[in-house]
This record gives structure tokens, C-alpha cells and sequence, in this order.
């Protein structure tokens, strides 16, 4: 099989390393299937682990940790079907979906949307899984509560504004520029345009008749840390999945009087298996029309041999737009 192969750390953005190799075909184990990917989505883990920045990885490795795909490999029962999946491990412990066949876990094998393409289903694993941890099993959204989603316009914001309007919650969204939100939503999302009201808390009081937000999914980390802090309504809960500054403060009266909740989010330690099952619980939602995919752009597509493009757009362009490797092209 064709797959993209990563032996050594990258030293730039510039000069990527990898090699697309002609290998064995994969040989799976008891309980594993073999995948042949059809579409893999490329995530800012995926390029940032040529360079060497992602923990638990190891080299020689085929990066990637999104696929959607059709088994055909392994029990009896799952031949033949239409799965897609997502992990920490995929690309990182273990061969990820950069290549032609992917050997996964048949217990992490799970059956796609029907109405998701395999270009959609394959490049919302990681952003999905992280939008999930963070609003669904860390802070359990619900209906009447309100949620302020910093960085809306990134793919774990725009899930996470699906999966709150889908819960029942109002969702505020908070723009550096933008008027409007442009995703999927199933309910009316308010928009605070940052260079017009540039009082962020107050604009959310405003909104919120001074209570405050119930949840802060903070996409973006240190920026917002402290005025989504002071923006939380009792017993609020501020989701935090990834920052630039490391070290930040934070007012611990303010925290135990409000009685706040502070939510890390990393879905690296959640392998294929796990990740399999929060897909399996999303999957209903796309199948009903409340979760839509991404949008892919026809100039975001490349085959192998041209994987080069897309991780610069990821590492170098830092696009907003998916990015998908279509393998058996």
C-alpha cells in the first residue's frame, strides 16, 4: 500500500520530512480490522507531530488521526461497512490514516452517519471529540443555560455551537471582527464583534441581564482566560483546550464564591477505541439533521502525492477551512 511516512523531526514549516513509501500490505491481528481510508482529514496535531511537538509520539509513522473508510478486513459482521473513527493514538502510538489501509481495533470500529459523505465523516474526528469532552462530558451543557463560545469560527467552536444549540442552550458568540456567526446551529446565535464592543464582560452581562454565562468554551486559552473568569454566572464552567501563554492567574475567591468549574480538554489521552464510542453518541445527531459536517472546498482535497500542500495550508497558512487527504485517489 501508498502511505506517508514520517521518520525524523522536521526542522521548519519549510522543509517538511516525510516520504510517500510503497509497503506491505498491512497484516491485521485478533480484533483488529483493516480500513481502507477513503478520506482523512488533516488537523494542526497532525503536521505539528512532524515537528515534533505532540506528546506521546513515536517515529518511524504514518501521521493522521481521522479517517472514514470501508472495512474490509476483520469479523465477519463489520465487511464491507461504511465507519469512520478518530484518536490520540492514530498517527501518534500507532499508524494513523495517512496511507492507503489503516489497522485499527474492530471495538473502535463504528458504523458513519448514512447521510455524511466519507470526505465529511472522515475530518471532524478530533475537532468532534474535543468539542464533546469539553461541553458534553465536562460541563454538561443544557437546555435554558446559556453558553459564550470564544473563537466560533474554528472547527471545536463551531462543533461546540452545534452541540449547545442542539442541547437547548442560547449560544453567544465572540468575534475579534465578525457581525455574524456563518456555522451550523440550530438555534439563534448572538455575536459579540470585538472591535465594536471591545468590553467583553460587559457585553455578556448585557446579554445575560448581569447574571453571566453559565459556559466558557475558550478555544483560544490565555487571550480570554481571565474576562471569561469574571463573566461566569454561579456555578459556571470555563472549558480550556488550548492556550499560548502557559502560566495565567486567577482570582480564587472569585473561583469558590461562584462556585466555577475550570474544564481541561485534551483529546490526545482518549485513543481510537474511546473516541470511537463519542463518535457513536454524535452520530444520531448527524443522521437527524441537528449536526452538520464541515464544509470542504474541492481546492482543499489532495491525493497523496500532493500531501505536501495540504499540511502547508494547515502548518503555514493556518487556513480555517478542512483539509482532506482522499488516499485512494
Amino acid at each position: 500500500m501508498r502511505a506517508i511516512r514520517v521518520a525524523e523531526k522536521s526542522e521548519s514549516s519549510d522543509a517538511l520530512k516525510f516520504t510517500l513509501d510503497d509497503l506491505p500490505p498491512p497484516k491485521i491481528g485478533d480484533g483488529e480490522c483493516l480500513v481502507e481510508v477513503h478520506a482523512s482529514g488533516v488537523n494542526p496535531s497532525d503536521v505539528k507531530a512532524l515537528l515534533g511537538k505532540m506528546p506521546y509520539l513515536t517515529w518511524p509513522r504514518t501521521p493522521g488521526r481521522d479517517y472514514a473508510g470501508v472495512v474490509v478486513e476483520g469479523p465477519s459482521g463489520l465487511i464491507g461497512k461504511e465507519v469512520w473513527g478518530t484518536g490520540g493514538d492514530l498517527g501518534m502510538k500507532r499508524d494513523g490514516c495517512h496511507g492507503e489501509f489503516v489497522v485499527v481495533s474492530a471495538d473502535g470500529v463504528r458504523e458513519k452517519p448514512k447521510n455524511v459523505a466519507m470526505e465529511g465523516a472522515g475530518s471532524l474526528g478530533v475537532s468532534w471529540t474535543c468539542a464533546w469532552l469539553g461541553m458534553v462530558k465536562g460541563s454538561r451543557v443544557a437546555a435554558g443555560e446559556t453558553v459564550a463560545v470564544f473563537g466560533a469560527h474554528g472547527k471545536v467552536g463551531e462543533a461546540s455551537v452545534q452541540l449547545a444549540t442542539a442541547a437547548g442552550a442560547s449560544v453567544i458568540t465572540v468575534e475579534r471582527s465578525r457581525d455574524t456567526y456563518d456555522g451550523h446551529a440550530t438555534g439563534p446565535v448572538d455575536v459579540v464583534n470585538v472591535s465594536k464592543e471591545p468590553d467583553i464582560r460587559q457585553a455578556l452581562m448585557d446579554r445575560t441581564a448581569g447574571r453571566g454565562v453559565d459556559i466558557v468554551m475558550n478555544s483560544v486559552g490565555d487571550p480570554y482566560f481571565d474576562v471569561a473568569n469574571n463573566s461566569l454566572a454561579k456555578e459556571g464552567r470555563q472549558i480550556i483546550i488550548s492556550t499560548f501563554v502557559e502560566e495565567n492567574m486567577i482570582n480564587l475567591r472569585t473561583f469558590y464564591r461562584g462556585n466555577h468549574m475550570l474544564v481541561g480538554v485534551s483529546n490526545m489521552d482518549h485513543d481510537h477505541i474511546v473516541s470511537g464510542e463519542i463518535l457513536e453518541d454524535v452520530r444520531a445527531g448527524f443522521e437527524a439533521g441537528d449536526y452538520v459536517p464541515y464544509p470542504i472546498k474541492e481546492d482543499h482535497v489532495f491525493g497523496l502525492e500532493d500531501v505536501e500542500t495540504g499540511y502547508k495550508m494547515v502548518l503555514k497558512d493556518q487556513t480555517r477551512d478542512r483539509v482532506v487527504i482522499k488516499p485512494q485517489s
